[in-house]
């Protein structure tokens, strides 16, 4: 944690991420709380990464206090020059990857995959159009 800062800017946070914003990158120290534990949540980046590829994770390091707790540190590709995508936008981008909507407002499905949280805080837009999720949470139908 001594160096977290080295990383970059302190940027927004969640209840599970303090994000630090480099020049082309995001960090997100996930503190584990939302995400059931480590396997989990490397299970739930694997799933992201395969449905969305443009906002791939990677896997940085670990962080923590000595003794006491582990932070998984995670990277994503800075998307500049975005805003947040309209819902509308969301649902016609999700439908084009073969989603369908599965009842509340950000929920969707297909015959392999549940995601949710799939909300404009979570989705950006650039000038161009192009979508980019970058956070969502997902389960695998079994």
């Amino acid at each position: 944690m001594d160096n977290i800062f080295d990383l970059g800017t302190p940027g927004p946070s969640g209840n599970e991420n303090d994000t630090y914003v480099a020049k082309d990158t995001i960090y997100k120290v996930n503190n584990l709380l939302n995400s059931g534990g480590i396997c989990k949540l490397l299970d739930k980046i694997l799933l992201h990464n395969q449905l969305f590829p443009n906002t791939a994770y990677r896997f940085h390091g670990f962080t923590g206090y000595d003794g006491r707790t582990v932070m998984p540190v995670l990277e994503q590709e800075r998307i500049c020059e975005s805003q947040p995508a309209t819902q509308i936008m969301i649902d016609t981008y999700m439908a084009a990857l073969g989603f369908e909507r599965d009842g509340e407002v950000g929920r969707f499905k297909n015959d392999k995959y549940r995601v949710w949280d799939v909300v404009p805080r979570n989705v950006l837009v650039d000038k161009d159009g192009d979508m980019y999720v970058i956070d969502a949470e997902i389960a695998m139908i079994f």
